[in-house]
């Protein structure tokens, strides 16, 4: 794909954060955080998200589940494809609307003015709920894990109670919530290394279960053999819920676009670092998938039904012996312990730039950085309070608690295409003109692809995932997104729509930088700089600025 984008050349190589500033200044913003994340930065930051090794060491028993062997494999082929539509079509607008506020920021330009304020407040509370439900389920499933290593190296002498389970994904949530409440820089500097530490841990990882592996399963029963466990009497429909995997591993694709405001060069490199790290996610995920699955065994009622309730715990035993599987499971928990730190970091700039966009109940209180640390806490430890609620779900019903996993998926890829749609039908007409990182003509297909993609696994995620459905087992996903329709739709309609105008300016009009820095382009979309409580972007008078 990298052969369809048109003109890739960064406007500078330097740290140099004067077109940055100028950039922002003519989205309507001020500079207020410090530019410290160069491309390796934020290559290794969006790929953290995604935390391939360990991510998919918690969510490999949904594909097992649903469809055996076969599932795991072509789930994962065929959802990877899809998830990179969305990622690579969220990278391209990001090029051309690189700040803090994401992809609800970008409606600003794309719908008619009079639907910004209400498009505007059901994308931004879809992809809160998304990323808050994904910064909670990735450290529930952190903690989870944590207790699964501690069961294997007891010998099964110890079973983690939910409780057990519970508490400690509050302290994981906590200590997140204290390493983002240190300098953005510090986070930065740890962030740039951590890339070759996820993809040289994953590549071990491949390398010493084949290694050590003492049986191989056939090519046909890794690749063809179909096993359904779910209830569900069509395997066919029961196969579909394996996507929930690559789907939950494979999202909040605009992650890295939250920290855009914080980045050099974020028109080129920071969409660049997205498309980058999504599509290594992808190969290098499959790759894993295939190889876990070659080297598990053919006793499924063994792996299904095994003491932790992790598949994968018994998996890595049965390739690698109890030493092996503790070593690499450890491993797998320290990368899920960073993608949840830097969820943690996104999700606080995405609800800073909310606030400074008015859209939070006492929004002053929230639109706030540290002065010693230029750090958003309040964010951050709004965040882990949040998360800490989420997960006393699971003192209920562990079946609940994963409905959080779905929740995330479907919530964060609906702000997605809402944007993306919306984009790819009015961008032209609309005057907005391409960013340096683009795919060209094959822009549309790409984008409409994506959001094709994620309306039928949206459909698949709010069924059941076992038959008979009981109070026990039912999926609750479509109780989650139910509510914050119902709540964020019913906030806006009573009271909300009195006061929220959609994203306004920060800026004066005599401090907007009419420069553009795009090399390979003309001219740039600037916002329509109104007084302080208008909407930033007037799309019926939308300025065009000629390039200096």
């Amino acid at each position: 794909m990298i052969s369809v984008l048109n003109k890739l050349k960064p406007s500078s190589t330097t740290k140099s954060t004067a077109n940055d500033e100028n950039n922002l200044a003519n989205l309507g913003y001020k500079q207020e955080f410090s530019r410290s994340y160069d491309f390796m930065s934020s290559f290794s930051f969006a790929l953290s998200i995604s935390g391939l090794m360990g991510t998919i060491s918690i969510t490999y028993l949904y594909p097992l589940w649903s469809g055996g062997p076969a599932a795991a494999v072509w789930c994962w082929f065929v959802g990877a494809c899809g998830c990179l539509c969305i990622a690579w079509s969220v990278a391209e607008i990001t090029s051309c609307f690189p700040t803090s506020g994401g992809m609800y920021y970008v409606i600003t330009h794309v719908v008619p003015k009079k639907h910004v304020p209400l498009i505007c407040w059901i994308d931004a509370w879809l992809y809160f709920t998304g990323a808050l439900t994904g910064t909670c389920s990735t450290d529930f499933g952190a903690a989870t894990l944590l207790m699964n290593i501690i069961q294997l190296s007891t010998d099964y002498s110890y079973t983690p109670t939910k409780g057990h389970i519970t508490a400690v994904t509050i302290l994981i949530l906590i200590t997140h919530g204290a390493i983002n409440s240190l300098p953005g820089s510090i986070l930065a500097n740890i962030t740039k290394y951590y890339c070759i530490v996820n993809i040289c841990a994953t590549i071990a990882l491949i390398v010493t279960l084949l290694a050590k592996c003492p049986d191989f399963n056939t090519r046909g029963y890794t690749f063809g053999k179909v096993i359904n466990s779910t209830g569900w009497d069509a395997d066919g429909w029961a196969f579909l819920f394996g996507f929930l995997q690559v789907s939950w591993v494979m999202t909040c694709y605009d992650a890295t676009s939250r920290m855009s405001e914080e980045a050099y060069n974020a028109a080129y490199l920071t969409p660049l670092a997205i498309a980058s790290a999504l599509t290594t996610t992808a190969v290098l995920g499959w790759v894993l998938v295939i190889v876990i699955t070659l080297c598990m065994g053919t006793d499924m009622d063994r792996i299904l039904n095994t003491g932790t309730g992790q598949p994968i715990v018994e998996i890595y035993y049965i390739a690698m012996g109890k030493h092996g599987a503790i070593a690499f499971l450890s491993l797998a928990f320290v990368v899920l312990w960073f993608c949840g730190a830097v969820a943690t970091c996104y999700t606080a700039r995405s609800l800073w730039a909310f606030s400074r966009d008015r859209g939070l109940p006492y929004y002053k209180f929230w639109y706030h950085l540290d002065p010693r640390t230029q750090a958003p806490v309040r964010c951050v430890w709004l965040i882990v309070f949040i998360g800490c609620c989420l997960s006393l779900i699971n003192l209920g019903s562990n079946i609940a608690m994963n409905a959080v996993f779905s929740a995330c998926a479907i919530c964060t890829d609906w702000s997605y295409i809402i944007v993306i749609a919306a984009f790819a039908l009015n961008r032209e007409k609309m005057g907005v003109a391409r960013g340096p990182f683009n795919m060209g003509r094959f822009s549309k297909f790409i984008m409409f692809a994506g959001c094709v993609w994620t309306v039928f696994v949206s459909i698949v995620f709010v069924f059941p995932n076992y038959m008979p459905v009981t109070k026990e087992n039912m999926n609750y996903t479509v109780v989650i997104i139910g509510f914050v329709f119902f709540a964020a739709g019913g906030w806006y309609v009573i009271d909300a729509k009195k006061w929220y105008t959609g994203p306004v300016s920060t800026i004066e009009d005599d401090e907007i930088v009419s420069s553009g820095s795009f090399e390979d382009q003309s001219n740039i979309s600037s916002a329509n700089k109104g007084s302080e409580g208008d909407s930033i972007n007037e799309n019926d008078d939308i300025i065009i600025e000629e390039k200096a």
